[in-house]
């Protein structure tokens, strides 16, 4: 017993003096943590910059894209009053020169109707184009914003 004692002793003091030089945990500059925050701030602030810059790119395209679909409005109506101004004319022609009048009636009718129904379908074509438009944009910004609230969030926890 008294043996093991006189072991013990130096034993010990070599594990005490091996723990009193190696701390356990690893040795950190005064600067370290500002550091590697700063390292933080600026890797978020690139991707933030990164994602400006394509939602500035979507909201060009959908600034193109809608002036675009303007356009198309615009000239499917002008088309329209056109169209309307020459069967009117093309129908007082017509009836100038035919004694049956409802027969013309008839004819302008139909063509109205043609021409109404292409309208409409142009219209709701362009409407539906420019619904999906705005749903692409909407859930574009809806995205970019979770990730910032996400980004965000990372720069708060830690």
């Amino acid at each position: 017993m008294m043996q093991h004692r006189k072991c013990m002793l130096p034993f010990l003091n070599i594990i005490l003096t091996t723990f009193a030089r190696e701390p356990s945990c690893p040795a950190f500059s005064r600067y370290d943590f500002e550091e590697r925050l700063l390292e933080r701030v600026i890797r978020n602030e690139l991707v933030i910059e990164t994602m400006l810059k394509e939602i500035r790119e979507t909201v060009k395209v959908i600034k193109e894209d809608r002036s675009k679909l303007e356009e198309s409005l615009n000239g499917l109506e002008k088309m329209n009053t056109e169209i309307n101004r020459e069967i009117k004319g093309a129908l007082q022609g017509g009836l100038k020169n035919m004694s049956d009048s409802d027969l013309m009636e008839r004819m302008q009718e139909e063509m109205r109707t043609k021409v109404d129904d292409a309208v409409k379908t142009a219209k709701i074509n362009i409407s539906e184009a420019v619904a999906d438009l705005i749903l692409n944009a909407s859930m574009t910004v809806l995205k970019m914003n979770k990730e910032n609230e996400l980004l965000k969030g990372t720069i708060l926890i830690q």
